[in-house]
């Protein structure tokens, strides 16, 4: 009898321990993240450090893409995005916001050529512009649906912003639109790529990151604030933002 208390005092207290599990969407978002055969990136890294940090949640990182995001959240396949602003059409949905973490920037970014200069994206009028299918530019007033950017630009979608890149050094549309973190990540991998660029001076948007929770869920957007502002004290994501030169938002 004894034995057997001793077993189930073990079996609770183990039980008791036990990290709730948080699923986090990813989806292909370089560098926050790449989706390939394994999931790799800042965003990796980051609920890797997160799990690391504290014991009471185990976050695990669950792929989507980019426009399924939404209704893989109205699935509940998962409940919390790294990395996600409530501007790219979350409007709508019942997300909390957490306190913004690190800024970024979009940029216009166009194959260099002789006698084009920053004034080639002060209009987009016949110009065959390149974007990542599901993704919200402000030159388009935010709006991903494809319908839309089709009936209203000459707008060519690819899967990722590599691929919108290969497009562009290869002469195969006007303008893209690329995060200045993907760019520096390229450029670190292919700096002779830069020469071949224009690049613009002026953003297509600025945003500052967040994290997304599903709202009435755990953890609360109130712990997910406490343990980024907890982080943030003990400097445990500094090398992370270092590594890939992101903007610390005060």
């Amino acid at each position: 009898m004894r034995l057997c208390a001793i077993f189930f005092s073990y079996v609770l207290s183990v039980s008791a321990f036990t990290a709730e599990i948080v699923k986090v969407g990813i989806y292909d978002y370089p560098p926050y993240a790449f989706i390939s055969d394994k999931a790799t990136g800042i965003s990796i890294q980051m609920i890797a450090a997160m799990n690391q940090f504290q014991q009471q949640y185990d976050f695990v990182a669950v792929p989507t893409t980019a426009r399924r995001r939404y209704s893989d959240f109205e699935k509940e396949k998962f409940d919390m995005l790294i990395f996600e602003s409530k501007n790219w059409g979350w409007e709508k949905y019942p997300v909390a916001v957490s306190q913004a973490f690190v800024s970024g920037a979009e940029v216009y970014v166009a194959q260099a050529k002789p006698g084009r200069g920053q004034e080639f994206f002060s209009d987009f009028k016949n110009k065959a512009m390149i974007g990542v299918l599901g993704y919200h530019y402000q030159f388009a007033g935010f709006h991903a649906e494809q319908k839309y950017l089709e009936s209203n630009f000459y707008f060519l979608q690819t899967d990722s912003q590599k691929k919108s890149l290969e497009l562009i050094l290869n002469d195969r549309g006007d303008i893209t639109v690329l995060s200045k973190e993907y760019l520096n990540y390229h450029f670190s991998l292919s700096p002779k790529d830069k020469s071949k660029l224009l690049i613009s001076n002026k953003p297509d948007q600025v945003y500052q990151h967040t994290i997304l929770l599903r709202e009435k869920s755990k953890p609360s957007i109130s712990y997910i604030n406490q343990l980024l502002e907890q982080m943030r004290k003990k400097g445990i994501l500094n090398p992370l933002w270092k590594k890939y030169s992101l903007k610390v938002v005060n």
